[in-house]
């Protein structure tokens, strides 16, 4: 019964990181999709393998048992090398202060089993959440296989030691705790997470359904008494009288600017594909950079273009052209210089298409980047973050994920990511 109480003492302990996690990080508001706060992270992770290796487990032969592997193996596959290494390093100091009767061969042997979850790491970030759960399960076993071999090699040399008649349950229930333990863990780090980003697209669909519904109530109205003043004004412009040529030209500069704020409204009021159909991608791509390219020059920006042949995506063919030009039309006007570049490729990954747009302009903060998207937000001087909101909402609803990438002064990196289709 006391092995069974201090097994659950673990268990609490090994989950305890996610719980705070969750807590203090992930359930905070969110504009974007969250992103791992790394020392955070650490700062758990040491704690709750610090309590894990205090609170051990003692056996009838003499031996102390934790849980801390788990939390190691977690925090290489989640938190990375440095998180890692930060944590195993603690966890070896803390044992060789405190513990150092703990300390024998076979259990120096084990600690170097978080070299699988190390090399691992960077293939987790690919795997689903499926996938994750049953690799955990996986690792923990092989884990566990290693442990009983060892188990069995020193009953072999002293089965005097495990004279007690509970020694092989509390064994197979300390062994069993371990694999469930690890399971547990990552499957509710994976549920957590997988509700964070639930609430943060909940958030984010409920400001661009107000203003959806806005657009529908409004555009039409304001659009057509801005039809009838264009067309007078264009009746007194031909009615030339001097001085007054400049403020013609003005006045019908800012309706044609009202009249493209009235057309990124209705877009982002109707972002869903009207027409579904089989598009040739590669050709779509050139035909905008070609579209583009006039414009790129006369900004002094050259475009360098490296297209996959074949590839082939379904959806709708003018929203999709209509988002890509935007994201290269932007990365164009962040080009101050009359000297720059913006590198345009597309190449075909597993059942993916990957479209990278790369300029070499001002780049933004981490501020900046964390706030595209949102409503009325824009760097440029007249800009309204409508165009950039259809974009994303055009992306989206072609299941497909747009992500940008800056630093200040070192340029950005959008990257768009869509489901492939076959070649007909």
């Amino acid at each position: 019964m006391g092995v069974v109480k201090d097994l659950l003492i673990q268990l609490a302990i090994v989950i305890l990181p996610v719980f705070l996690y969750e807590m203090l990080w992930m359930n905070r508001h969110h504009t974007t999709l969250p992103k791992d706060n790394k020392v955070m992270l650490a700062g758990f992770y040491i704690f709750s393998a610090i309590l894990s290796l205090y609170y051990y487990v003692y056996n009838d032969f003499d031996g102390a048992i934790h849980f801390c592997m788990i939390i190691i193996i977690n925090a290489f596959l989640y938190g990375g090398y440095v998180t890692g290494a930060v944590l195993l390093w603690s966890v070896i100091m803390y044992a060789m202060l405190f513990h150092p009767n703990h300390i024998s061969p076979d259990k120096v042997m084990m600690f170097s089993f978080f070299i699988i979850p190390a090399l691992l790491h960077k293939r987790w970030q690919t795997f689903t959440k499926n996938r994750r759960i049953i690799t955990s399960f996986v690792l923990a076993s092989i884990y566990i296989s290693l442990n009983v071999m060892i188990f069995l090699v020193y009953y072999a040399i002293y089965p005097e030691a495990y004279s007690h008649p509970n020694t092989f349950l509390n064994y197979s229930l300390i062994m069993g705790m371990f694999v469930f333990t690890t399971t547990l863990q990552v499957y509710l780090k994976e549920y957590m997470q997988e509700n964070a980003v639930i609430r943060t697209k909940t958030q984010q669909s409920e400001k661009l359904n107000v203003i959806s519904e806005l657009a529908a109530s409004v555009a039409h109205e304001v659009r057509n008494p801005l039809t009838v003043v264009r067309g007078f004004i264009q009746l007194m412009q031909q009615n030339k009288v001097d001085g007054n040529e400049e403020y013609f030209k003005l006045v019908l500069t800012e309706l044609d600017r009202a009249e493209n704020i009235i057309s990124d409204y209705l877009n982002l009021a109707k972002p869903q594909m009207e027409e579904k159909k089989h598009i040739h991608l590669t050709r779509l791509i050139h035909e905008i950079t070609t579209l583009m390219s006039s414009y790129a020059m006369l900004k002094g920006v050259f475009l360098q273009v490296y297209v996959d042949d074949d590839l082939y995506v379904v959806g709708d063919e003018v929203k999709l052209k209509q988002a890509i030009v935007n994201v290269l039309k932007n990365g164009i006007e962040a080009i101050t210089e009359m000297r720059g570049y913006i590198k345009i490729s597309a190449t075909k990954e597993q059942n993916k298409i990957v479209i990278k747009v790369k300029d070499t302009g001002d780049g933004m903060t981490k501020d900046q980047l964390l706030r595209l998207g949102q409503p009325f937000y824009s760097l440029k001087e007249k800009g309204t973050g409508l165009g950039l909101m259809v974009t994303f909402r055009i992306i989206e609803s072609h299941e497909g994920i747009i992500e940008y990438f800056s630093e200040e002064g070192d340029g950005t990196e959008v990257v768009i990511t869509l489901p492939a289709d076959k070649k007909k």
